[in-house]
């Protein structure tokens, strides 16, 4: 049954990651076409896909953390502790490169809803002639 868990935990980040990944892409493709066409609904739309695709990147992360941590519980249940002195678990740039990447989808989609607003003032303002 334990394999069974590890086994879907890693099929779950296998998927969850990489999709968020090709999302991003869409998104970054979405957020120039909606710049472009200085759109305040296709700007906020945008923004909302980025929200959306930084909680997909949040739960790869929060997935593969746990299934770190469930590995290193395995390995303490069957490896003697003598030997587990010469292993060593950190996340390293890895983790730091997936929380960077969630801080700017959220930064991004922050900036296109005030990049919509910009525009909806700005289409909404009196011209001067």
């Amino acid at each position: 049954m334990c394999v069974c868990v590890y086994a879907d935990m890693h099929s779950a980040i296998v998927v969850v990651l990489p999709l968020s990944l090709v999302l991003l892409l869409f998104g970054g493709i979405c957020g120039l076409v909606s710049s472009l066409a200085r759109s305040p609904v296709l700007l906020t739309g945008t923004a909302s896909y980025f929200f959306i695709c930084s909680l997909l990147t949040l739960c790869g992360v929060s997935f593969y953390i746990i299934y770190s941590y469930q590995a290193l519980a395995e390995i303490e249940r069957r490896v003697e502790p003598k030997d587990l002195a010469c292993v060593h678990t950190s996340f390293g740039w890895s983790l730091g490169l997936a929380w960077l990447s969630y801080g700017l989808e959220l930064l991004t989609g922050t900036l296109l809803l005030i990049a919509a607003q910009m525009v909806k003032l700005r289409h909404s303002s009196p011209t001067m002639a």
